[in-house]
């Protein structure tokens, strides 16, 4: 099934949980790029603004950029369910290295792409550059660095040991992936938009997180109102971040030029999977497969 592709699967039940690796390499504490679950990642801090009253979901993001930014006029809730205008990649990414296409897209980058025109606000488009500019818009709220922003109120709190940014000075060791044609590819590192898709997690880090939207206690002051508020219904689609299935499911995938991932899970059956692979193959098929097993097996 995943041929010489690194992967772990994490099957989670009420307060058990189950890991099942593939490679000689591969532990409970080994990184993977997650590439866009990234996304629901960082919408949990905009929960937190939410829920502390800094910001709301009617807010213009526009009242955030200043002076000569008023054609960014969509609110916090269309950037959160992709409904901004704003196009899938900044209109002046132009990468210098293809197999590395984040890496120099600095704050000045950010800057001159969102004074370039945008589409429609109301209409769905797919938008890496929205997740990517709400990441660097909350830690310029929180006033520090996004991978400080990242430490200090989700790896910490959500108790993710391993999990950190890609970011171009990164100092732990990750996972290498691969592509359709089965040879490493190079990891991907990442800047002003790291919200996009440049998180880093272990399949431990992952189960902690996702588990914690049924394990954590309302006497949790700072999760749990956060939590609790990211799986308010946006729209008839999406959460915080995830996208709605079946039922009171939740779901997710991630994408790099080497790594697949999709976390599936129901907070209110507790149940959740969590498919990890550093490679090509379906994540998303075999974590939904797994899913359908997992609850047909508790009916």
């Amino acid at each position: 099934m995943f041929d010489d592709s690194a992967a772990a699967v994490v099957i989670l039940e009420q307060d058990k949980r189950a890991f099942f690796f593939h490679g000689d390499k591969v532990g409970s504490d080994s990184l993977f790029e997650i590439g866009s679950l990234t996304k629901p990642l960082f919408a949990l801090l905009a929960s937190r603004l939410v829920v502390d009253k800094v910001w709301s979901l009617e807010m213009p993001i526009a009242d955030l950029l200043g002076q000569g930014f008023e054609h960014h006029s969509y609110t916090l809730l269309q950037l959160l369910t992709h409904r901004s205008g704003l196009p899938r990649l900044p209109k002046n990414l132009m990468p210098s290295n293809i197999d590395d296409p984040y890496v120099d897209f600095d704050s000045v980058d950010i800057k001159q792409a969102l004074t370039l025109p945008i589409g429609k606000k109301g209409d769905f488009e797919y938008s890496n550059f929205g997740y990517g500019l709400l990441g660097w818009l909350m830690a310029k709220a929180w006033d520090k660095t996004q991978q400080e922003m990242a430490d200090n109120y989700l790896f910490n709190t959500l108790k993710m040991p391993h999990a950190t940014l890609a970011l171009s000075q990164l100092k732990k060791q990750q996972l290498s992936g691969r592509g359709y044609d089965g040879k490493p590819v190079a990891n991907w590192y990442f800047d002003s938009l790291v919200g996009a898709g440049g998180a880093l997690a272990s399949p431990e880090d992952m189960a902690n997180w996702i588990s914690a939207y049924w394990q954590v206690e309302p006497s949790d002051s700072e999760l749990f109102p956060m939590l609790k508020n990211s799986l308010t219904h946006l729209n008839n689609t999406m959460v915080y971040g995830f996208n709605k299935g079946l039922n009171s499911s939740y779901f997710h995938g991630g994408k790099t030029a080497g790594f697949t991932s999709m976390v599936v899970f129901d907070p209110s059956k507790q149940q959740g999977v969590i498919v990890m692979i550093a490679g090509p193959q379906d994540a998303g098929a075999l974590a939904m497969r797994l899913f359908k097993q997992l609850q047909e097996k508790g009916q």
